[in-house]
């Protein structure tokens, strides 16, 4: 009975190893691509929500200002005439606290930016995979692995 798959048809280990070499070189660049353009997206994001908050506190720093003021002289007038001091006092607090709570604010929404693309745990596993498929033990029937 003639041989249906000669022996000089099969390919070599060397090319089989070089063929998941190239394979696992592309896969690592794609997906170091994407991780690249995942962390421009995110940093885009950031650099954006940063301006417009330094805008934003740029008109309200002015507003605050002036606000403050207005408290001031009317509660000097209204409620404590005389005592300057403790409306200044009083309106400061009141500053600080709204202060404090948009800090809280804006720390908890920085928090929300996603510093690591979800692409490098992928990539991770990938390492993984290669590395357990190349370390596993191959059948003893093998056509591939040189039997001594």
């Amino acid at each position: 009975m003639p041989d249906i798959n000669p022996a000089g048809s099969q390919p070599s280990v060397a090319s089989l190893v070089g063929g998941l070499i190239e394979d696992t070189q592309r896969l690592i660049r794609q997906e170091v691509a994407l991780a690249r353009s995942e962390v421009e997206r995110e940093w885009n994001k950031t650099k954006e929500g940063a301006a417009l908050l330094a805008g934003a506190q740029a008109v309200f720093t002015l507003v605050a200002v002036l606000f403050g003021f207005t408290l001031v002289k009317l509660l000097q007038q209204y409620l404590l005439p005389g005592y300057e001091w403790a409306c200044f006092a009083i309106v400061t607090a009141f500053f600080a606290a709204g202060g404090l709570l948009l800090l809280y604010a804006g720390m908890t929404k920085f928090k929300q930016v996603n510093a690591m693309p979800q692409t490098v745990e992928s990539i991770r596993q990938d390492v993984e995979a290669v590395t357990s498929a190349v370390t596993a033990e191959r059948p003893q029937g093998s056509p591939y692995v040189n039997q001594r």
